[in-house]
């Protein structure tokens, strides 16, 4: 639990973002290059790419409470340390993560990070075994992971320091709770997003009729997030919503470009991820988007950013309420 003078920043901020209308967080892709082979997702098929050097005026002219650093594989840039301090350096206080598949990383590259200011590594995990191997395209990568995470939970017992994200999706239901455990097995977080066919159309892990099972698996994990405190991270509010997110096909009222917004490599501004390209990041102002109408997604980047705009919630993100 952290310290309640130690949020004031933290705080003040989400007051800020709340009153001048900015986004609560901006994904930041860096590349779409990738060396994974997904099903689910076709930037591994990205050849070449224009990029920026320096992200710190994007995030100084959307000015956010969070960034996540994300790709492709984020790992794949060199200066990826460099972009770090860009972001965290940018602005009054920037919770600042990164998203990555793990093949990359290592203790050591993780202390790099860290000592340039990341405040998170989130790393992708949706199956124990060599299951996730096959789903993400890499050889070894589950014994990779399997060394290194419990590594890592012993080296970074920061708060949220080293978390897993796991996609929701038919494929791996039967797992949910367990990874949970595992988990906290290895003195880390867990976190969960809801499989969409946006990226690529691809219906194949979508839950369509074992919604009873979502059900179950969801009530499960709103219970282990009270007993196993701190180490489910993602809301009771977001939780909550995934059975019928599966069930309809989709959740209204999406508040992407207002609540979180996405840059592109090349600083170009997009609603979110799987939405075209609108503007260049020095367009950039509270009015450049309003309310869609797609329901088509549950990612948890929408959801958690529409989750109430409370004081409470904010202490909850911070670390201070758990």
């Amino acid at each position: 639990m952290v310290p309640i003078k130690d949020a004031i920043p933290g705080l003040a901020k989400f007051l800020y973002i709340k009153a001048a209308r900015r986004p609560r967080l901006v994904n930041l892709e860096i590349t779409k290059l990738c060396n994974a082979g997904c099903d689910f997702c076709d930037y591994w098929q990205t050849k070449h790419e224009e990029r920026l050097l320096d992200y710190s005026p994007v995030i100084k002219k959307i000015n956010p409470i969070a960034v996540v650093i994300t790709g492709g594989e984020p790992m794949l840039r060199k200066d990826l340390v460099d972009i770090v301090r860009q972001v965290k350096t940018s602005s009054f206080y920037i919770f600042t993560s990164m998203v990555t598949k793990g093949d990359l990383l290592t203790v050591e590259k993780a202390q790099d990070l860290f000592d340039a200011g990341l405040d998170q590594i989130v790393i992708s995990l949706d199956f124990i075994g060599k299951t996730h191997d096959k789903f993400r395209g890499i050889d070894g990568l589950w014994d990779h992971l399997a060394d290194l995470l419990p590594k890592l939970g012993k080296r970074f017992k920061k708060k949220n320091g080293i978390i897993i994200n796991t996609i929701i999706m038919d494929d791996n239901l039967d797992q949910i709770v367990d990874l949970v455990h595992q988990a906290k097995q290895w003195n880390i977080g867990v976190s969960f997003s809801s499989y969409s066919v946006m990226k690529t159309n691809n219906e194949a892990h979508f839950i369509d009729k074992n919604i009873d099972k979502v059900k179950e698996v969801v009530n499960e994990l709103i219970d282990l997030r009270k007993k196993l405190k701190g180490t489910i991270l993602t809301t009771e509010f977001y939780l909550k919503e995934i059975p019928g997110y599966f069930e309809r096909g989709g959740v209204p009222d999406c508040t992407a470009g207002l609540s979180h917004i996405q840059v592109t490599p090349s600083g170009h501004l997009k609603r979110c991820s799987e939405m075209p390209v609108t503007a260049h990041y020095t367009e950039y102002s509270p009015d450049l988007y309003q309310k869609t109408n797609c329901t088509a997604c549950w990612f948890s980047c929408r959801g958690e950013t529409q989750s109430p705009a409370t004081v409470k919630r904010a202490l909850e993100f911070l670390g201070v309420w758990a």
